[in-house]
């Protein structure tokens, strides 16, 4: 179970979190490398590696788990939560919390995340941005909490981390622009890219994305100066129309936040424009976003393992928490989603997540 929490965690808590607030939101841009030399692919990264030396008496309902995240009600983040708790669940856990907050400021979710490590937490899954988290985790470890990272792509494994897990951005970026460079065959024209802000995973895609449209040398076509959108859709919408209205030889247009696909197809109407004027592509199987590729209104998502990745994540810290070893990297898959698209790439099977969301959490 827990090392006893002491005074002097308590005080070194509460140095850090006054420590993160004098940072306040500067959210300062890693350069994104491969991974890590000893990174697997999840096929090769058994869940349960090393449980076998657990004791047999071990009890999974004497632990306490949260899953640290901002915008906690965001639909994206609420399926990161479905996958972490059904597999907290199926593995015989009964206390996981969401520790987190309905903001973006990153300082205040770090704090929450030490108190809970100082306060009983044994371990958590911690959604994180950029390297400013690194204090943080150094702080969970000395506190005796297991923390794992799934999503973003970092390496080397930051001190206090235990485990991390993501899709490549590199590789969703270069399949994106294949795909698109595959609908606009034969036109000329503009590609607009939009991110919700700068960050390792939103930049790894979009660099990845610019340097295969440039292998593939597309005559006549171009890739536009990345611009932020941001997460709120109606000033999205804005600001996508007005890009519209800027560049009248747009033909394509890949986003790398949730909302992307929502605020494009709300410009391309908005700007007069049919589906087959514009190709749109973007990021995550929320409910709104597969309605869109159902309607023929956008071209295809990337189907994110947002799922997978948070029940791994649980299964791993379950492995931990047993005495069991873990891989310190583990590579996901993130399929490409599009009518007529077979098994993962099939938008109904991301439907029927969409409606396990809704039942878990009472949205129905």
């Amino acid at each position: 179970m827990k090392k006893m929490k002491q005074m002097a965690a308590f005080l070194l808590t509460l140095t850090m979190v006054f420590a993160l607030a004098a940072c306040g939101k500067s959210e300062p841009e890693p350069e994104t490398a491969a991974p890590a030399e000893e990174s697997v692919s999840a096929e090769e990264a058994a869940p349960a590696e090393g449980a076998e030396a657990a004791a047999d008496d071990f009890d999974p309902t004497k632990y306490q788990l949260g899953i640290v995240m901002m915008l906690k009600n965001h639909p994206v983040h609420r399926m990161v939560q479905l996958g972490f708790m059904q597999a907290a669940e199926d593995l015989g856990y009964t206390d996981v919390q969401v520790v987190g907050t309905e903001g973006t400021d990153m300082n205040e979710v770090y704090a929450l995340a030490e108190a809970f490590a100082t306060t009983g937490g044994d371990a958590a899954l911690l959604w994180y941005l950029d390297e400013s988290c690194y204090p943080s985790l150094k702080t969970l470890k000395e506190a005796g909490m297991i923390t794992g990272i799934p999503h973003f792509k970092f390496d080397p494994i930051p001190e206090g981390l235990d485990f991390g897990m993501a899709c490549n951005p590199e590789t969703f970026g270069r399949e994106c622009a294949d795909f698109i460079a595959e609908r606009i065959e034969g036109q000329t024209g503009s590609i607009a890219l939009c991110q919700n802000n700068k960050n390792v995973t939103e930049n790894a895609a979009t660099d990845a994305f610019i340097a295969r449209i440039e292998e593939l040398n597309l005559e006549g076509v171009k890739c536009l100066p990345v611009e932020l959108l941001g997460a709120d859709v109606d000033s999205g919408t804005n600001l996508a129309t007005a890009i519209i209205q800027k560049n009248d030889d747009l033909i394509a247009t890949f986003s790398t936040m949730g909302e992307g696909l929502q605020i494009w197809a709300n410009a391309s109407e908005k700007s007069g424009m049919t589906p087959d004027d514009l190709v749109i592509v973007g990021m995550d199987y929320t409910e709104a976003n597969l309605a869109l590729l159902n309607d023929g209104k956008v071209d295809a998502l990337v189907a994110q393992p947002l799922y997978d990745e948070a029940y791994k994540t649980m299964e791993y810290i379950d492995t931990m928490l047993r005495s069991g070893t873990v891989p310190e990297w583990t590579d996901l898959d993130a399929p490409l989603v599009y009518q007529g698209g077979e098994g993962a790439h099939d938008p109904d099977y991301y439907n029927g997540l969409i409606e396990e969301v809704k039942t878990w959490f009472g949205e129905e």
